[in-house]
């Protein structure tokens, strides 16, 4: 079976308030590291190509590997961040694929030159 690639991205507005170091304590224990340690052991086995959390800002992205989108919404589904989060989910085509797309445009838009023709 082929496998698909989709770039994931998880995020979600900041808190209403500042929480109190126990909410904070209780999301990072039950929320945060479950989900990054999900995402590291999917790494491992190969579901999970690339990624990490964003920069200045409260996400995550990563690049997932799977077999159908079925596939990824259970991966997805899974981690612990996602009922909180807003998920963005792209599926991702070929370098490949593309060159093989614009060259086969290429070959329709362009006309054959006329020794091509003549020979």
């Amino acid at each position: 079976m082929t496998s698909h690639d989709y770039l994931v991205e998880m995020s979600f507005d900041p808190f209403a308030s500042p929480l109190t170091p126990q909410e904070a304590t209780a999301f990072a224990e039950r929320v945060a590291l479950p989900t990054f340690e999900s995402l590291r052991k999917m790494a491992g086995d190969g579901r999970v190509l690339a990624g990490g959390p964003l920069l200045a800002a409260t996400g995550l992205a990563f690049i997932a590997r799977a077999e159908s989108p079925q596939g990824l919404e259970e991966m997805v589904g899974a981690l612990p961040l996602f009922p909180r989060a807003r998920t963005r989910v792209v599926p991702l085509g070929t370098f490949e694929g593309r060159v093989g797309t614009i060259r086969g445009f290429l070959d329709k838009a362009t006309p054959a030159s006329p020794q091509a023709s003549q020979g």
